[in-house]
């Protein structure tokens, strides 16, 4: 298995997390519901949510607190999605990844005061020759997906941005963007 994989399904089960603990970067789960290596997506409120790898026990999980940011110190989701490394795996055939972060700060009249700033994360995933038909084809069009990067133990919830792919004997090249859901 690669460094960096697409994990998902459309059809996600649910995992009863009980009462979750965040300290950190990790969150602990009162329940056992991951292998290790396994993504979870916790949703913790309707304009929140984190998603984090499986690093030590069913219970533990590494979050990227520069994404996810704000999580409570304890909190019940309302539902947490768990992805299997193996069964749920979609894609493998990346060689690297940057994240692209945009700002936009919407500021009262003249005066320039902000009152809202919103944070906004793109996957690029590296550019290479691909073929679309298979893995890719069935990866962009699944309802769930994550990406995990295992070297920093981090995952994102990304949905596929929108491209057009011209493909000569099912192959092309070009850069993937995704875009990180942050709740």
């Amino acid at each position: 298995m690669s460094n960096f994989n697409f994990i998902g399904t459309s059809s996600p089960s649910a995992a009863n997390t009980g009462a979750c603990t965040f300290a950190g970067t990790t969150i602990t789960t009162a329940n056992d519901i991951a292998d290790l290596g396994d993504v979870v997506y916790f949703k913790i409120s309707d304009t929140q949510g984190a998603v984090g790898v499986c690093t030590n026990t069913g219970t533990t999980f590494n979050v990227d607190t520069n994404v996810y940011s704000n999580i409570p110190a304890s909190f019940t989701p309302s539902v947490a999605y768990a992805f299997d490394e193996t069964t749920d795996l979609l894609y493998s055939d990346v060689l690297g990844y940057r994240i692209e972060n945009s700002v936009s700060v919407a500021t009262f009249s003249e005066s320039y005061r902000p009152y809202r700033t919103k944070l906004n994360y793109n996957l690029l995933v590296s550019s290479k020759m691909r073929e679309f038909n298979g893995d890719l084809k069935t990866m962009l069009t699944t309802t769930w997906i994550t990406f995990k990067d295992s070297c920093d133990n981090h995952a994102y919830l990304v949905s596929f941005a929108e491209d057009t792919f011209v493909t000569l004997n099912n192959r092309f090249k070009s850069s993937l963007e995704f875009n990180i859901a942050t709740r």
